[in-house]
């Protein structure tokens, strides 16, 4: 179910719609006092997660299997960004579109052509594996995440170019996937940045 694209719009609207309902409330009644220790949790809790799909994603036994899971978590993650804002917090310009857009970069690139997907979601799985830890109190991966997060994208925009570049111009091959993936990428390398220029120096 998690592999059509009707499912991924579905929950897309699903999301939004209370993410809008939730948003509404705390400006209205203030933070869920509970929803900060919920997402303390959830935090630990996917860290250990994206550790382990990382491990599954280089299996090469298991490919189906981490293919179908890394989808879903890509999905799941729409449940940090509620969570977040329960808690009072504010989703600046880069965790919104992030969240909000990655599900669909998956659904592109993983669940469709998946052509090199597993260098991608393996980085990508243990920059969140990390980064997820640093959410729930481990502070001292600040300087790690800018070296996992800067290496996943870079990794990936690079990638992407590659397979479009050998595949230009020759008959048969769909360029679409690639083009997709960069500009998705792309536009998370700049977010990226920013932020780390507004909020890590």
């Amino acid at each position: 179910m998690t592999e059509s694209i009707e499912f991924v719009v579905a929950q897309t609207v699903g999301f939004v719609t209370i993410w809008i309902a939730i948003d509404g409330y705390v400006r209205r009644y203030g933070p869920i006092i509970q929803a900060r220790k919920f997402t303390l949790i959830n935090s630990w809790v996917y860290s250990a997660f994206s550790f382990w799909l990382f491990y599954r994603i280089l299996s090469p036994t298991h490919e189906a299997n981490a293919r179908t899971l890394y989808h879903a978590s890509k999905l799941y993650e729409y449940v940090d960004v509620l969570g977040v804002r329960a808690g009072g917090g504010d989703i600046d310009l880069h965790f919104g579109f992030h969240h909000l857009t990655t599900p669909y970069l998956s659904y592109v690139r993983v669940v469709l052509h998946s052509e090199g997907w597993r260098v991608l979601a393996s980085l990508n799985a243990l920059h969140h594996g990390f980064m997820y830890a640093y959410f729930g109190g481990a502070g001292f991966l600040r300087q790690t995440l800018m070296v996992t997060g800067s290496m996943q994208l870079a990794v990936g925009i690079c990638g992407e170019a590659v397979m479009l570049q050998r595949k230009w111009g020759v008959e048969g091959q769909l360029l679409w996937p690639h083009v997709t993936g960069l500009c998705f990428l792309s536009a998370y390398m700049v977010l990226w940045v920013r932020e780390v220029k507004m909020k890590w120096r």
